[in-house]
């Protein structure tokens, strides 16, 4: 899920407030240990397996174990300031400032010390304010530019439609500039309290999207696209762990003047977390829906899945990126069914202030089903697509908080059957902003 709210979270960083509660227990040093060890060795035992399974990341466990220790020895300062770190890792903050506060009530409390838990709990509020701020939150975007394509006659992409447009022996390649607009709004919902996943701590999201994009073409608007989006779906999500989404979608795609089709989606995901990267699955289940004369017998339906790996290096300056998926279309003719595999690997580097720049290469290999007429062969080709641009962020002058972005795409597909074997070059530029 590309959700600002999970975005927002995992800037997050524990570091202040460990390293506030670290100050706080090194000060107090090992007295409540030794109280423990004193009262009951079991209960000692207990309190060292609540802090290893609170590193290991089995928070609930932590917490229980924590718990069991306070319940025997309430007066344990230094067991309750763990426990306040295990709430808060949870995401549980209302507790977490509960339990430090009780420490700062204690008049036993050193005064070095609750300087540390006072940091600790400012820490904390600011970290609750910053994510329970917006239960809702509505996010309007906009992007507009300029397009020039040397080959629109083979119709959308394959990132819109997949195996593009039916095509004949008459089609030649076509230049145009276009006008290329998009508009949209999203809203998320986001749950105030922690939802318990296992050992995890999950918080819940649901987001939705309305969405319209237009291509425009300026001599030949028989080639124009439109399509509108309407997708929702929940979502959750473990900081530093792993998140998680289904997404549910309703496309309507109009080519030229006509309606082309309705797709209707299902994209489940997950992403976990590693050192320095993610790795991600997800899956697309898909029904396609054509409504033109030339199109029959091709509504389908189309299910993909892969997986994606991502690794940032050089402090975040530089990241790679790379994945593998396998799909399958079953349509209603055997000449529009196919199957196919497609690799990519993409890079993004921090090239200036407020700037970056970035290349993609993909692979898409198809082999269909049925003999395409008038040629008396299935179709197999493969489809290689080169992309290199920029992003940049206009933080001063009139266009303040908008995006200047470019890019140039080289696409070359490959076909045993002549008329879809074709080149094609798109270069674009765009401003954009979200508000």
């Amino acid at each position: 899920m590309t959700n600002k709210s999970i975005a927002q979270w995992r800037k997050i960083s524990l570091t202040k407030s460990t390293l506030a509660i670290s100050v706080a227990l090194a000060t107090m040093g090992t007295s409540a240990l030794s109280s423990a060890a004193d009262a009951d060795q079991d209960q000692e035992k207990l309190f060292k397996e609540g802090l290893y399974q609170r590193e290991q990341g089995n928070l609930f466990t932590s917490l229980e174990a924590l718990q069991t220790v306070l319940s025997n020895q309430p007066q344990l300062s230094r067991v309750r300031l763990e426990l306040a770190v295990a709430y808060y890792r949870t995401m549980n903050f209302e507790e977490s400032k509960r339990q430090a506060q009780l420490v700062l009530d204690d008049p036993k409390t050193p005064e070095n010390v609750r300087l540390s838990v006072l940091t600790f709990l400012a820490q904390v509020k600011k970290d609750e304010e910053a994510f329970t701020a917006k239960r809702h939150a509505w996010e309007p975007s906009v992007s507009i530019g300029l397009m020039h394509d040397t080959n629109i006659n083979v119709g959308p992409s394959s990132d819109v439609l997949a195996g593009g447009l039916i095509l004949d022996p008459s089609s030649r390649p076509i230049k145009d500039d276009a006008v290329v607009l998009s508009a949209g709004v999203t809203h998320r919902y986001q749950s105030p309290t922690p939802v318990k996943i296992g050992e995890k701590a999950a918080r819940f999201v649901w987001q939705s999207q309305a969405n319209y994009y237009r291509k425009g073409y300026l001599s030949r608007d028989e080639f124009n696209l439109d399509v509108v989006t309407l997708a929702t779906g929940p979502g959750w999500f473990v900081p530093n762990y792993w998140r998680a989404a289904v997404t549910g979608q309703l496309d309507y795609i109009r080519y030229g003047d006509t309606e082309l089709a309705n797709f209707y989606s299902l994209t489940p995901s997950v992403t976990w977390e590693i050192q320095n990267g993610e790795i991600t699955w997800d899956a697309l289940f898909q029904k396609r829906d054509f409504s033109r004369t030339v199109d029959v017998g091709r509504d389908s339906d189309y299910a993909a899945t892969g997986v994606t790996l991502g690794k940032v290096f050089n402090g975040g300056k530089l990241a790679l990126q790379g994945g593998v998926h396998v799909f399958q279309e079953d349509a209603n003719q055997s000449r529009f069914s196919n199957d196919g595999t497609e690799i990519f690997i993409g890079a993004n580097m921090l090239a200036w202030t407020n700037g970056s720049v970035y290349a993609r290469a993909s692979q898409r290999d198809v082999k269909y089903d049925g003999v395409e007429p008038l040629f008396t062969v299935k179709r197999d080709e493969t489809e290689q697509r080169y992309e290199i641009g920029f992003n940049h962020d206009i933080k001063t002058g009139v266009l303040e908080r908008w995006k200047l972005g470019g890019s140039f795409t080289h696409t070359e597909n490959s076909s045993n059957v002549s008329i879809y074997d074709y080149k094609r070059d798109v270069t674009a530029i765009n401003l954009s902003r979200t508000f």
